[in-house]
């Protein structure tokens, strides 16, 4: 029983003919519990067009073969030209689409041991500040991530 829900399930998730082709082969065929879910002879029967469902479609047929011999729908048609391949848009395409693909992923990337303020040195020193030939009040700031340094200095009071 677990092996027909597991085949069942293989035929259902994986469309390829081949493989279902090998399904019935190595399981339906020779389960018999799987062979009694099968429908007969005569529902497959009534599935397939008979013989008697060809009259009821002569009208039909003898209504399209006055049309072709009239030859009016022919030439009520122009015919359409053929699209031209374009190999370079379809080049041009996948070439922005790696790009993209490439910008998207490497957005944040960074070597490791690099962070972004790398090339800032370890060491700041101000020594000494004077604003109007007088000592002032100097203050340091670094935003993280940024290589800039502001400074700020001031008279002191």
């Amino acid at each position: 029983m677990t092996s027909c829900r597991v085949a069942d399930l293989f035929y259902r998730l994986v469309p390829v003919k081949p493989w279902r082709a090998f399904l019935i082969r190595t399981h339906f065929e020779r389960c018999p519990r799987c062979q009694k879910e099968l429908i007969s002879a005569a529902e497959v029967r009534s599935l397939l067009v008979q013989a008697a469902d060809f009259h009821k479609m002569q009208p039909l047929w003898e209504a399209v073969s006055r049309s072709l011999a009239s030859g009016d729908s022919l030439a009520a048609e122009k015919p359409r030209p053929m699209p031209v391949s374009r190999p370079w848009a379809w080049a041009a395409a996948g070439i922005v689409l790696a790009v993209l693909a490439g910008y998207w992923i490497l957005r944040d990337f960074r070597p490791a041991g690099v962070g972004p303020g790398a090339a800032v040195p370890a060491r700041f020193e101000l020594e000494y500040v004077r604003v109007g030939g007088q000592p002032a009040e100097a203050y340091v700031y670094q935003p993280r991530g940024s290589d800039m340094t502001i400074v700020w200095a001031g008279k002191a009071n």
